[in-house]
């Protein structure tokens, strides 16, 4: 029998509650109980299955990824450049 979309394949969990629950459920932030569930469900769910792998991959790539630098914004370089500039002037008397 094919399980339609969102359909519960046994009463405990959903496909949809599936999807909700992904990031939780990989970062291991669910009790132990609703992760029982979700393990039974991608055992027999292979949509689901994938789904989750999918999020995992992702998540795993972009914890790889390099971190951005962040760059001073127009205003710091803006004093920057004005502190540099009052250095080099000689002081007035």
């Amino acid at each position: 029998m094919a399980q339609e979309e969102g359909q519960p394949i046994f009463s405990e969990v959903t496909c949809q509650e599936i999807a909700q629950w992904a990031s939780a459920y990989l970062d291991e932030h669910v009790e132990d109980e609703r992760k029982r569930h979700i393990a039974l469900h991608l055992a027999i769910c292979a949509g689901c299955e994938t789904y989750v792998k999918q999020i995992a991959t992702v998540r795993d790539v972009v914890g790889i990824l390099p971190k951005a630098i962040e760059q001073p914004s127009d205003s710091q370089r803006l004093r920057q450049a004005f502190v540099a500039r009052a250095r080099r002037l000689p002081a007035s008397r």
